[in-house]
């Protein structure tokens, strides 16, 4: 395994391996990776941070991992909020920072969509779209209806059937709910493939590049 971390906001790059963190049952992540078998070398990112769990289990693949905390940018104010769509995606792909020739695999979104607004997450996707390809997949939560309530959390995985979940230390951001059907519309760069209900009103997602 080869891990890049792009600590662009100038917070922590990964967390401690204690507390111990949660666990959350996941009926997506094996298809997940069972899809991306004959890929060879998997190029993942992750928008979060470089949780001890998640790099654990990628350190047992042949992948290379980029993490890039795009919830601390935005903690830090690191877009412009005036800025035009244009702007917007110029600023993700510096953020993205991915080399020339760079191509997904897999990209881990977790619930960062729902931290943006329609613009920015047109902007976030249009960004995105370049390093795709047609087999390149997703896994973000989705949700029923805008009216789900999305705790303080951030993910990780800790086998082919099991995410890890922690309580942020830092004080939640405004969260801008997305329903399934918005997310569609405004993250055009990939559609969704499958999707289960949980118990929270979340929607575990499997997304297809729409390369």
């Amino acid at each position: 395994m080869n891990l890049a971390v792009s600590d662009q906001a100038g917070g922590p790059a990964a967390v401690p391996a204690k507390p111990e963190p949660g666990r959350q049952a996941s009926q997506l992540l094996s298809a997940l990776f069972r899809r991306q078998e004959n890929a060879g070398k998997l190029t993942i990112l992750d928008v979060g941070r470089a949780l001890p769990e998640t790099v654990t289990f990628c350190s047992a693949i042949s992948c290379r991992i980029h993490v890039v905390d795009l919830f601390e940018v935005l903690r830090g104010g690191g877009l412009d909020p005036e800025g035009s769509g244009k702007t917007l995606q110029r600023q993700f792909q510096e953020l993205l920072g991915f080399a020339s020739g760079t191509r997904l695999d897999i990209c881990l979104l977790w619930d960062f969509p729902h931290y943006l607004d329609e613009k920015q997450l047109r902007a976030f996707s249009g960004a995105l779209f370049p390093w795709l390809q047609p087999h390149t997949l997703g896994h973000v939560f989705g949700v029923h209806s805008g009216a789900t309530q999305l705790l303080n959390r951030e993910y990780g995985i800790v086998d082919e059937r099991h995410l890890s979940v922690r309580t942020r230390t830092t004080p939640p951001m405004k969260c801008k709910p997305h329903p399934q059907s918005f997310m569609g519309e405004w993250l055009t760069c990939f559609r969704n493939v499958r999707g289960v209900l949980l118990p929270d009103g979340k929607i575990e997602t499997l997304l297809q590049a729409t390369v």
